[in-house]
């Protein structure tokens, strides 16, 4: 897999990256928003999940790379799974090291995978989540042309606490990028 915008690319995992996403899932700020960060057999484990992952077929879920196009340095994760075949749902999360925050890459690489979903996957609708204290997620998700669904409330405990979550989505009809 290899979807290349202006400035980033977004590519399979190597196990040469294992070492950045260690650092990016190790980042407090990374997972600041969930109940807990993942321990390191978790990480190991889910890093090992996205190498495999790459082999099935048909793939069902895509957790890729956002790196810089011109030389390939890695600044976060991205990724797309199959949520509801029938209606063709797909659900779209990312993860950007916050040393590259506030430079567009995160919104370039979230166009890059709705209109991936859209021409290869035969999306029908792509969703994203937020817990609702998340500005940032919320403003990018809204940047795109998503547009809120609803607010779960009291869906997932967050650092000791029941938190909210934003549903974001987008249709095929609605997508022009």
């Amino acid at each position: 897999m290899n979807i290349i915008g202006n400035r980033i690319r977004l590519r399979d995992f190597t196990e040469d990256d294992f070492s950045f996403y260690n650092e990016l899932e190790q980042n407090p700020i990374t997972h600041q928003y969930e109940n807990s960060a993942p321990d390191d057999a978790e990480i190991q484990d889910d890093f090992q999940k996205a190498i495999s992952e790459v082999h099935d077929n048909p793939r069902e879920r895509y957790e890729l790379a956002i790196s810089l196009k011109d030389d390939g340095t890695p600044v976060g994760r991205i990724s797309i799974k199959l949520n509801w075949s029938e209606i063709r749902e797909w659900e779209i999360g990312w993860a950007l090291h916050p040393d590259f925050w506030k430079n567009g890459y995160a919104t370039e690489a979230v166009e890059l995978l709705i209109s991936y979903a859209f021409s290869d996957l035969n999306a029908h609708r792509v969703v994203a989540y937020a817990n609702t204290e998340n500005a940032a997620s919320e403003k990018l998700m809204i940047r795109v042309g998503m547009k809120q669904d609803g607010v779960l409330r009291e869906v997932r405990i967050c650092k000791g606490k029941w938190c909210n979550e934003f549903i974001y989505s987008v249709l095929e009809q609605e997508w022009d990028k």
